[in-house]
């Protein structure tokens, strides 16, 4: 310190001395240059000291030199004074001034980002009646366009207008450029469509407008208009234009822009190539995004960054970590955009000694002090599972935006702790559109799903104007409900809101109606869908598997490869189980084994017992048995469970008591696999095993899962459990089931006795099937409903055979559509037939 103070005392000296042996003539030549050395304000006043000593204060030229040198320090005290300069000035004289020392003024104080001063000091330029020049606007306009100050720059445009500066050049681009930054797309076509001449800056900022409405589209094909007219881009405008190409992910154009860089000799900075590494490895190339910052240009702090978040962007954040060794390397200080990534990139590592020291980094740098930076520590500790220090650092927070209690609350709601999440939510001293979406994830990811359309109906109370996020949710919970009307009151309010319905709703819109039992609504969303991705096309063969219509899936599975999507681990479990559902054996080996084969996907535990199932069902419970004892991996208890379950179908005692051993070692507690080896004892008739088994659940104190069907009926769910005769309904059900038992025996329904698993007389069984909870729900519909109404059944069990030939027979004397989901699929039952074509 002591050394810069004598430093700028011997400069002050030395000008003085300067100042005495050369004197200034009236005409000013050098003092201007000297205003324009002084680095400080404290010397400019010297020298304006000085200059006031020779009367030189009232010489308009001398001013003019003042109050631009005082603009160009650009701080809020350097303008002050010139501010103050002027208005002595103007004072002392008797004059106005001139436009030149009001435009220094505007253009120091848009500098120096006090816009507002800038916007007052053209007022003050008009009301001492100092006429604008064609200089003063472009400042002016710049001040309102960084201040996004629309409506004052609508006022400037209309004096423009009047003054006769519309055709300038330089004024015509500052307007484009206010237009497009404050997003008022026709305004800023209106004045470009009106230029009689335009350079690169004109279609640059034109381009500019439209990127930053999202317009991608219509900037590249503005750029390509721009290179045919024969006007050369500027860097800037490249840098606009790949960005476009990025947010669209689409590298094919984006490598036919970069084209036009060598063809027309476009400078290439690191503006340029940061947004080449952006563009390529938004679009996936990542071996091409990595030589280009290898061999690029000189490392900056904002290719690194772009390059780190792209990398955690793209769920690898071992290549950012290696990123922020390289900056050190190179002697780049990491700031609060670089620490977004690595705090990104510990919670994906899950490395928490990492997370500790990133967050050590922040405190000690003073970044603690920005709440993007707050958030992200506190999403990190979430996602790190530490609850309590991400709580720790929230509750220190001494400025809690909304954006923070999100954080906070969506990471409770990602570990299972939504008690928490209701806690936060309630506290909030205000919420947005955000904080009530991740209230009806977590309502959905509870299963509470009717209490997730209850809080959408709230939330639509509180005025919040539901999104496609939000309209995710409620499609998630309404298909689980299974209510058809529901399912279509979504997608028409969804149609009415113009909500845009993007990959991931239009997939949730074909899951809802498929698990509502509507495949035609579902497959008309899967073909209006723009773009469909994996996800997608699973979703569609979804709708294939619930129907039970394998050749279906494989029709759509062979579409999407002749659409080049590429499929995943995810897709070849629907796919398989299609194809079980369908006993399709021999499509099924030939997809399992191309799984591998053919698209390098290492068959996983969940393929396998997709193949036990497929085996299974089609009676082939030996080879499924072999091809368990082939697994690479040891079979876990759901696969066992699979085979154990196609034992009773197919009556195999042996292989079942087999299997349920298995079980048994693996899941002691799990008292399914007694109940199912219970009542295969039971098909074989042996009943002593069966009481065996059954005492041991005694012991155990499980009892058997009850059947459970639910029926929605005019807006109203209502719930039958099987042998329940005290339902409420049951004084209108019981003579509704004697009718249906009477025209089915004359139809030539003959109950089939060994689905029922108790050693007692026929009739008593026959009195059994009859209770069945499937039986109870369409005995009431029928007497609840219109004719010719579908009536739609959700069980929570397998359907079995007898009531499967019931609703058959149903649907045929009565003539009506049934369809019932049980836990496995959906059964359509029309005019005697079913569309699993009694496979199921």
């Amino acid at each position: 310190m002591a050394a810069a103070a004598l430093h700028l005392a011997s400069f002050s000296i030395a000008s003085t001395n300067q100042h005495e042996s050369h004197p200034m003539d009236k005409d000013l030549p050098s003092s201007s240059g000297y205003f324009k050395d002084c680095k400080t304000l404290p010397q400019l006043k010297q020298l304006h000291c000085l200059n006031t000593k020779k009367g030189l204060n009232d010489n308009s030229s001398f001013v003019n030199s003042l109050v631009s040198a005082c603009s160009e320090m650009g701080n809020s005290e350097s303008l002050g004074y010139a501010q103050k300069a002027l208005e002595l000035f103007i004072e002392d004289n008797g004059i106005m001034g001139n436009p030149y020392m009001f435009n220094s003024l505007i253009r120091g104080y848009s500098s120096c980002g006090n816009y507002d001063k800038a916007i007052w000091v053209f007022h003050q330029m008009e009301s001492v009646g100092v006429k604008p020049d064609k200089f003063t606007f472009p400042f002016l306009l710049s001040a309102c366009t960084k201040s996004a100050a629309w409506s004052e720059g609508v006022q400037v445009h209309g004096s423009i207008v009047k003054m006769g500066f519309g055709k300038d050049l330089f004024v015509e681009n500052s307007l484009i450029h206010l237009y497009g930054e404050c997003g008022d797309i026709d305004c800023m076509r209106n004045v470009f469509d009106k230029m009689c001449e335009r350079n690169a800056v004109s279609w640059t900022s034109l381009i500019g407008g439209y990127a930053r409405k999202d317009c991608f589209k219509e900037a590249i094909s503005l750029f390509f208009e721009m290179v045919e007219l024969g006007v050369r881009p500027t860097p800037v405008t490249m840098v606009l234009v790949l960005s476009a190409c990025a947010k669209l992910q689409d590298l094919e154009l984006g490598e036919k822009v970069c084209g036009y860089i060598y063809d027309l000799g476009v400078e290439i900075n690191t503006q340029v190539v940061n947004a080449l590494v952006d563009l390529y490895m938004k679009c996936g190339a990542m071996d091409t995004a990595k030589q280009l910052f290898r061999e690029g240009f000189e490392k900056n702090l904002v290719l690194c960054n772009t390059t780190m978040s792209n990398y955690v962007r793209n769920g690898l954040p071992t290549e950012a970590l290696h990123v922020l060794a390289n900056m050190n390397q190179h002697g780049l200080r990491p700031d609060r955009v670089t620490m977004l990534s690595v705090a990104s990139a510990c919670s994906q590592m899950g490395h928490f000694s990492l997370g500790k020291c990133c967050h050590g980094y922040v405190l000690r740098n003073g970044l603690d002090g920005w709440d993007s930076i707050c958030n992200a520590i506190i999403d990190m500790y979430m996602k790190l599972g530490k609850q309590a220090m991400a709580s720790k650092i929230f509750g220190l927070m001494p400025n809690k935006t909304i954006v923070t209690w999100n954080s906070l609350i969506a990471g409770f709601v990602r570990n299972g702790d939504v008690n928490s999440a209701w806690k936060y939510f309630n506290e909030m001293p205000e919420s947005d559109l955000v904080s009530w979406n991740i209230m009806l994830g977590a309502l959905v990811q509870e299963s509470m799903f009717m209490e997730a359309i209850e809080f959408f109906h709230v939330m639509q109370s509180e005025g919040m104007e539901p999104d496609t996020v939000s309209m995710v949710g409620v499609a998630s919970a309404c298909g689980y409900l299974g209510s058809l009307d529901l399912a279509k009151w979504v997608h028409t309010y969804i149609k009415k809101k113009k909500i845009h319905c993007d990959m991931r709703l239009g997939t949730a819109l074909v899951e809802m109606f498929s698990r509502c039992g509507d495949p035609q609504s579902a497959m008309q969303v899967f073909r209006k869908m723009v773009k469909r991705d994996v996800s997608a096309w699973t979703a569609a063969i979804g709708v294939m598997t619930m129907q039970g219509n394998g050749g279906g899936a494989i029709k759509l599975f062979n579409e999407m490869l002749r659409q080049g999507v590429r499929p995943d681990g995810v897709l070849f479990v629907r796919l398989l189980t299609s194809l079980s559902h369908s006993g399709l054996v021999k499509q099924g080996w030939k997809v399992f084994r191309s799984m591998k084969d053919t698209y390098g996907i290492t068959p996983q535990v969940v393929h396998y017992g997709c193949m036990v199932d497929l085996l299974g069902r089609a009676g082939l419970v030996r080879e499924a048995l072999t091809l368990i004892q082939s697994m690479p991996m040891e079979p876990n208890e759901v696969i066992w469970g699979s085979l154990l379950a196609s034992c009773r179908k197919h009556k195999n005692v042996k292989i079942a008591e087999y299997a349920a051993d298995k079980i048994i070692k693996l899941d002691p507690d799990r008292t399914g696999t007694y109940v199912l080896l219970s009542n295969i004892y039971a098909s074989a008739g042996k009943w002593t095993d069966v009481a065996k088994v059954r005492l041991q659940l005694k012991e155990q104190g499980v009892s058997k899962v009850p059947g459970s069907s639910s029926i929605d009926v005019n807006g109203k769910i209502y719930e039958f459990t099987s042998n329940d005769e005290y339902h409420s309904d049951m004084i209108h059900i019981k003579p509704m089931l004697e009718e249906l038992n009477s025209r089915l025996s004359e139809a030539g329904h003959v109950p089939d006795l060994t689905n029922v698993l108790l050693n007692v007389e026929e009739y008593e069984k026959e009195h059994l099937l009859s209770q069945h909870s499937e039986k109870l729900a369409i005995a009431f519909a029928l007497v609840s409903t219109r004719p010719g109404t579908t009536i739609r059944v959700v069980n929570n069990l397998r359907m079995c055979s007898d009531c499967h030939s019931f609703a058959k027979l149903v649907s045929q004397v009565y003539n009506r559509d049934i369809i019932i989901q049980d836990n496995n699929r959906f059964h359509v039952f029309r005019q005697g037939v079913c569309s699993c074509k009694d496979f199921w």
